[in-house]
């Protein structure tokens, strides 16, 4: 099964720019094209200013200075561009020393004679936005839009478009800015940064700035934001760039050019009809649309120079912007990597490991565990392939194996039948919430959902799970669709029948029934202590404070066809029952055990 992702619709793909002025360049002098005029500078760190001199200046002397708005110098550093010429330029980086957060001011850039200004520059938190199209999705397609962007205002928030393409355009670069934060502007801007950035100004310093690096292509793969060099290195990797060879053998340019040519007209065509039928009627739905204008055209021609092909933005997009000084990344992506889930954890540590060595720093990785999401005709036909739980499962265990990375667990949200799902708010401001926590150390701030500590088993066939993070455990709704926000849509809050609860045992026959599940509010902690549970550490402490009963929570598993359970699993569909939430709103993460298995569960991404 090959899914369907695509761009996300409507979103604003890099249109073909003529000859424009370089405002990043003076004479022999580049700077990297994501330094402009209203950009956010990261604070607290040193500031890394880099770009290029023309091949006959290598050598030279570079330097980089800031001055504040009356023109007094603030901070002053220079270095040498490198004798080793790459792609006709000179490399330099200059490394201006950390500053706290203040602005406006000038960043001025020295070779020579030749100068570079930057005016209205700012000194803040910086993240880079990464991913496919779910980040790609624009606040102006996102759910509430219309509102997002009449009070989307903020000239501390700004955002920065890396150029989307698959090689190094240096025209789009150029058009490329950083813009503030309104409602002419931030239609563009992805959804879920922008949901993001805006929960940091209101949590943090209202005078902080806070920067946004967008740097997306949606229906890319994994592979797409990694080196030959990493994917090489990996049975999984080099999967990819096998089949990419392949797609390409024997071809010459001109096919090239022609079945891209031919593909971009239907694919504009398509993305015309469908917007001229929202527009007509908001409320149309995917059924109709497909049946009047067909499937999307994708995915498009596979060649050399395509944004679609491995290492293509990697090389075209992230490695321009780097090393530019970072707070932290947020990655949502995977759902292209579908067909080849059994490697993305392997190739997802990779790449989080490659981008810290391009910044050479151990930099916080934000991951949005993918949404609750199935197709409908595979639904009603070959029934769910259950690849996306591979998917969440290999998203959350980097989370909880790899130092400084963190996930968010988003099973309560997403679509049925439409993988662009437009609330864009609760991943961006949960994943607000987390660097709240993880990375700002804002205590109060709760960011887990109920997370298994461990189990039990009993002689009658039941299994009992022990949760921490589970103060005011309760089931809320079924799937997505269905909840209330509250304490369900007519369903009890501490029972659940087989069907509707999304745990699942099975037997030594590794077939799985779906199990009642029943919550237990009088769990006290000498019980988990002092009985004979599979605990991962009931001794466990979150910033120094210990786990109390207050925050274990049980549940009681059974099922009719299961008199001997070996193994359990909570949510483990592409679409389905996932309604257990604690006090903070916040879901249980999919998650499976092996009841015979007495080494430690997973724990929390945190």
């Amino acid at each position: 099964m090959v899914t369907a992702t695509g761009p996300a619709p409507g979103s604003e793909m890099t249109a073909e720019i003529g000859d424009i002025e370089e405002r990043s360049s003076a004479g022999v002098l580049h700077a990297a094209a994501i330094f402009a005029s209203h950009m956010v500078l990261q604070r607290n760190k040193p500031i890394a200013v880099f770009g290029g001199l023309d091949a006959d200046c290598a050598g030279l002397e570079v330097s980089a200075e800031i001055h504040d708005f009356d023109g007094l110098l603030i901070a002053q550093a220079h270095a040498y561009a490198s004798k080793d010429v790459r792609d006709g330029f000179a490399p330099w980086r200059v490394m201006l020393p950390a500053q706290s957060e203040g602005g406006p001011y000038t960043l001025r850039i020295i070779a020579g004679n030749d100068v570079l200004e930057f005016d209205d520059v700012l000194i803040g938190e910086v993240w880079l936005a990464g991913g496919q199209s779910n980040m790609e999705l624009e606040l102006r397609n996102s759910e509430n839009a219309e509102e997002a962007l009449e009070n989307c205002a903020d000239p501390l928030l700004r955002f920065y478009n890396v150029p989307k393409t698959g090689v190094i355009d240096r025209n789009a670069e150029s058009a490329a800015s950083w813009q503030e934060s309104s409602p002419e502007n931030s239609g563009v801007m992805s959804a879920v940064a922008y949901y993001f950035a805006r929960k940091l100004r209101a949590e943090l310093d209202a005078d902080l700035p806070i920067g946004i690096v967008d740097c997306y292509i949606g229906g890319t793969s994994i592979s797409c934001w990694m080196s030959e060099d990493a994917l090489n290195s990996s049975e999984a990797g080099r999967g990819y760039l096998t089949r990419y060879e392949r797609a390409i053998a024997g071809k010459t340019q001109e096919q090239f050019e022609l079945e891209t040519n031919e593909w971009q007209m239907r694919f504009n065509a398509w993305n015309v009809d469908i917007a001229a039928a929202k527009r007509a009627d908001p409320d149309v739905t995917w059924d109709t649309l497909n049946e009047q204008y067909g499937a999307c055209p994708w995915p498009p021609p596979v060649t050399p120079t395509s944004q679609y092909r491995p290492t293509g933005p990697f090389h075209a997009m992230l490695e321009r912007i780097a090393p530019y000084s970072l707070a932290g990344f947020l990655w949502y992506q995977g759902e292209e990597d579908e067909p080849y889930c059994d490697g993305y954890r392997e190739l997802l540590g990779m790449m989080i490991g490659e981008w810290r060595a391009v910044w050479s720093e151990n930099l916080p990785f934000l991951i949005v565990q993918l949404p609750q999401w199935i197709d409908k005709k595979a639904d009603e036909t070959g029934g769910d392939p259950m690849l996306w739980p591979m998917l969440r499962e290999a998203q959350w265990d980097a989370a909880c194996t790899i130092d400084n990375v963190y996930a968010i667990c988003t099973i309560d949200c997403g679509e049925y039948d439409n993988i662009h799902p437009v609330d864009k708010r609760t991943p961006g401001e949960r994943l607000a919430d987390c660097a709240l926590r993880q990375v700002y150390g804002i205590r109060r701030i709760q960011v887990h959902g109920p997370t298994v500590l461990g189990f039990r088993c009993d002689a009658n066939g039941r299994v009992r799970l022990f949760f921490r993070y589970a103060h005011g455990l309760h089931f809320d709704g079924t799937t997505p669709d269905s909840r209330s926000g509250g304490h369900g849509v007519g369903l009890p809050t501490l029972v659940r029948v087989p069907e509707h609860s999304g745990f699942e045992l099975a037997g030594a026959d590794g077939v799985f029934h779906p199990a009642t599940a029943a919550i237990f509010v009088d769990c006290d902690i000498e019980d988990l202590v002092n009985s004979r549970v599979n605990v991962v550490d009931y001794n466990a402490t979150e910033f120094g404070i210990p786990i109390n009963s207050r925050s274990i929570g049980t549940i009681t598993l059974a099922a009719a066809d299961v008199s001997e359970p070996v193994a359990m699993r909570y949510a483990w569909r592409s679409w389905g029952p996932a309604p257990l939430f604690n006090d903070a709103g916040l879901p249980a993460q999919p998650f499976r055990l092996d009841l015979t298995d007495h080494t430690e569960p997973a724990g929390s991404a945190d």
